[in-house]
């Protein structure tokens, strides 16, 4: 988080406008997570085809065996050079003691840039592909490891003598996860393995030792505020009109680098064909702020069309299946949280602020306001304030300010006419709305159970 004065905050790190965007292919290093970051589960991946039916079945005489392990809470490789003989057996066994997930792709020594190229191809496959793009040159690769997770592997070192590098092609990592593994001719000495002398001290994985529950609330006085993906319960499409729309993804077999498909008959032809099986995207909102006070009152606040989404009470996420079972562990069955509770609001038409030709609005942060966000953003050469609190009625209130003195103009979209009224109070505009209760999205679960209750 970076304050950019007067006490506000803005994330650092780069924010995706994307929805509909989220298959199980989904690139959660590049979006911005909620504030305590879930850790990846379990993948599935194999070493490359060339290097399987290569590899020998069983150790054999002259096999040369090392290890490979992350560096704890580092984006490192403690191993960073090991020597193997030209065409013999080797068994790599890559560790990933770390808190985040991690891969080691071994390549030919021109090979890099076309591997780094087609990772950046991959878009959102690539967390089903595992951040292997199928290119030329990869001599051997592990799956996506997990925190704590171990695998092995068998190929045989190339017969050309020279250095062979690998590395992490989770996005990004590769920038300090490297290391050389070293052919030499037959005959020829073998050094020992060279290893990381930096030292180390062991990061905990922040979400296990937070304390923090997987159905988190805040207080009516404190509010718990979570940048996270969010749920689109199906609003308005012109509510989203500065996010872009992401695709479905094919489904992928890791083993053999290859789109799953399946056989169908042609309706004009007749003849049976393989056609790709489709994993649909999921409807879900980017760069969202996602604010609880307590089990009567939660919203979703975008920081892409700096607007209110929706509010609802009776609970706030189950982040279950956003962060797996268990804190460090357990694949997520999707990156979205459930609403639970039921919806008593739900934005439509464009941004009320938003004038004519105005360009996109520009989040510039928040801070805290008794124990509430304010939310701080440009529109149209006018920087605003905008807090958002319940009331006593049963409904809620915006309170939007704008910087230089001049009264905000708020229009209020045709289908809140009869739950929303707008007064002008000291210098901003206030506009109260009613609660228009739905029905429940997510009936909250029990406390001694992980598994939320469906209506």
């Amino acid at each position: 988080m970076l304050n950019t004065g007067a006490g506000y905050y803005l994330d650092t790190k780069p924010t995706f406008p994307m929805r509909l965007l989220l298959p199980s292919a989904l690139l959660p290093a590049l979006i911005p997570a909620a504030v305590l970051l879930p850790s990846l589960g379990p993948c599935a991946f194999a070493q490359a085809p060339a290097a399987r039916e290569a590899a020998a079945s069983e150790k054999t005489a002259g096999t040369v065996s090392v290890s490979v392990k992350v560096v704890p809470g580092q984006v490192k490789f403690e191993t960073t050079q090991f020597d193997v003989t030209a065409g013999l057996p080797v068994e790599l066994t890559f560790s990933n003691d770390c808190i985040m997930p991690h891969n080691l792709v071994l390549i030919e020594p021109d090979a890099e840039g076309a591997l780094i190229a087609g990772v950046n191809a991959l878009g959102l496959e690539g967390m089903d592909k595992h951040f292997v793009p199928a290119v030329p040159g990869i001599i051997a690769s592990t799956k996506l490891l997990q925190p704590q997770g171990k695998e092995v592997l068998n190929f045989r070192a190339p017969k050309k003598p020279g250095d062979y590098p690998y590395l992490c092609t989770f996005p990004g990592h590769w920038f300090t996860m490297r290391g050389v593994m070293r052919v030499r001719e037959a005959g020829a000495k073998l050094a020992g393995s060279v290893k990381s002398t930096e030292k180390i001290q062991q990061v905990e994985d922040a979400l296990k030792s937070s304390g923090m529950t997987h159905k988190p609330l805040g207080t009516p006085e404190k509010a718990f505020v979570m940048r996270t993906f969010a749920p689109d319960p199906g609003l308005d499409p012109a509510v989203f009109a500065n996010h872009g729309t992401g695709r479905d993804a094919f489904k992928y077999d890791p083993a053999t680098r290859q789109d799953v498909t399946k056989k169908e008959t042609d309706p004009v032809t007749g003849k049976t064909v393989e056609t790709p099986i489709v994993i649909p995207s999921l409807k879900g909102v980017a760069g969202a702020v996602a604010v609880n006070q307590g089990k009567d009152f939660s919203y979703v606040w975008d920081s892409t069309e700096c607007r209110l989404l929706y509010v609802w009470r009776g609970g706030f996420f189950d982040m279950d299946t956003y962060w797996g079972k268990e804190p460090g562990s357990g694949r997520p069955k999707v990156y979205l949280p459930l609403i639970m509770g039921h919806l008593v609001y739900r934005a439509s038409g464009t941004m009320p602020l938003a004038q004519a030709g105005d360009p996109a609005p520009v989040f510039l942060g928040y801070r805290m306001v008794g124990g509430a966000p304010e939310f701080r953003y440009r529109l149209g050469g006018r920087v605003y304030r905008e807090r958002i609190a319940p009331t006593a009625a049963g409904g809620f209130e915006l309170n939007v300010v704008c910087e230089d003195g001049a009264a905000p103009v708020w229009k209020v979209a045709s289908a809140d006419t009869a739950a929303a009224s707008v007064r002008n109070e000291k210098g901003a505009v206030v506009v109260a709305f009613k609660d228009r209760p739905e029905p429940d999205q997510l009936a909250p679960a029990k406390e001694s159970s992980d598994k939320p209750k469906k209506k």
